[in-house]
């Protein structure tokens, strides 16, 4: 392996100054390119010559293969600027070499292959008074040795981070100054409170029988619909948001960092395959069987074909079938901590996922400036004092849409270039 040695001018993958984005997914790549003359980030795409491997990119990017920029590639800044890729998955091994040297060809960073490679979405990079440090998901501190990240990343201390979801860029971002924002879910469903008492309000004022009264009320039962798929989904996740929020936010202020709590994510469970995770959920519906038949007496149909595909699941595990391989997993609406953070004339620039929220409950602009609620809003307004309105970018509803439909985000699909 090549010898690192790293500058101590490092700023940290917190908010600084992005030399541009690397993206492989050319959809994504799309998605940021039209934001690029507002946030000032280039992106780069891989430059390959070889025409056998552009056709293996474009066979792998029709199956979403090729998203997760984050976790195949990371760039290290240092008195040689480093480039780590993932040579361990056999389907992308060609395509990752390729792409590492294009990567020299185009930017200059030299390509770096390791035993173990860490993907983007498992930790941050952050400047803490002076010293380099590594936020890092307590899953991933298991499996990599302290010393091997301090060498490889050249991070002087390590902070291992609670869980509230399998990444942690999914529930907490941090910004520049030692600010981290943090997924709170308490803050989430006040959010959705908020919101049904403001178009009530704003209700009391409409014609009686104008299209626009019943359009509010509609909206108003969706958010309550909303509301309550929350509760539930937030009773049976795998990560309990009681339990590991005081243990994330004490990590957070020990280690040195100011956490801000935002109502940044809102998420439903889906079915999808994977047999370890099945299992766990499962424990968690036996133990709530009553609960559950109580719900799906619910006389609106959407709640109550999610409460039920609850108990078809718990039904399954009561007759130990082994062969269904389903289980339930976040389903995003909203996740606006999955954030690519730069910084363009001093101040934070801020790219995110669309609201998608909005658009499920019937939430126009027009109901927007007439009731003054979006959950879109709500999030702007929860980090005023952090970034400016005008530097807060939201990528469009086709791309993220396809993002979470693939349990991922904006922030997944880019490498950061420093």
């Amino acid at each position: 392996m090549n010898t690192i040695s790293y500058s101590p001018s490092f700023k940290g993958y917190g908010a600084m100054p992005l030399r541009g984005l690397y993206v492989t997914d050319k959809n994504c790549a799309q998605a940021l390119k039209k934001l690029s003359l507002t946030t000032g980030l280039d992106v780069f795409t891989p430059n390959i010559a070889s025409k056998s491997i552009k056709k293996e990119i474009y066979d792998l990017q029709q199956k979403s293969y090729l998203m997760w920029a984050q976790d195949y590639i990371t760039f290290l800044k240092n008195k040689t600027d480093i480039v780590l890729f993932d040579s361990t998955r056999e389907h992308l091994k060609r395509v990752l070499r390729a792409s590492a040297d294009g990567i020299k060809k185009t930017l200059g960073f030299e390509p770096v292959k390791l035993p173990m490679h860490l993907r983007g979405g498992n930790f941050f990079i952050c400047e803490n008074k002076g010293r380099r440090e590594m936020l890092l998901g307590e899953n991933k501190a298991k499996e990599f040795p302290d010393e091997f990240l301090k060498t490889v990343y050249g991070v002087e201390k390590i902070h291992s981070i609670p869980r509230l979801d399998y990444h942690i860029d999914l529930f907490i971002r941090p910004l520049n100054d030692g600010n981290v924002l943090v997924a709170d879910y308490e803050l989430t469903k006040d959010m959705l409170k908020s919101g049904i008492k403001k178009i009530q309000n704003y209700i009391k004022t409409a014609n009686p029988d104008s299209k626009e009264r019943a359009q509010l009320e509609e909206v108003c039962n969706q958010l309550g619909l909303y509301l309550e798929k929350f509760e539930i989904t937030e009773r049976f996740a795998p990560y309990k948001h009681k339990d590991v929020m005081p243990k994330l936010i004490e990590k957070l202020e020990d280690s040195g960092y100011k956490p801000i709590r935002v109502p940044g994510n809102y998420y439903y469970l889906q079915p999808v395959k994977d047999k370890a995770k099945e299992k766990e959920m499962l424990n968690n519906f036996h133990n709530n069987m009553d609960f559950l038949k109580d719900i799906s007496k619910n006389d609106d149909p959407r709640l109550k074909s999610m409460v039920d595909k609850f108990i078809e699941l718990q039904t399954f595990k009561a007759g130990h079938d082994e062969t269904i391989g389903v289980n339930l997993t976040n389903k995003y609406e909203n996740n606006f901590l999955n954030a690519i953070v730069s910084e363009k004339d001093g101040k934070p620039v801020y790219i995110t996922n669309a609201p998608l929220l909005d658009r499920a409950i019937g939430i126009t602009q027009e109901i927007e400036a007439k009731t003054g609620f979006s959950t879109k809003n709500a999030f702007i307004e929860s980090i005023k004092d952090y970034v400016a309105k005008e530097n807060i970018h939201f990528i469009d509803d086709k791309t993220t849409e396809r993002l979470f439909n693939t349990a991922g985000g904006i922030h997944c699909t880019a490498a950061e270039i420093i």
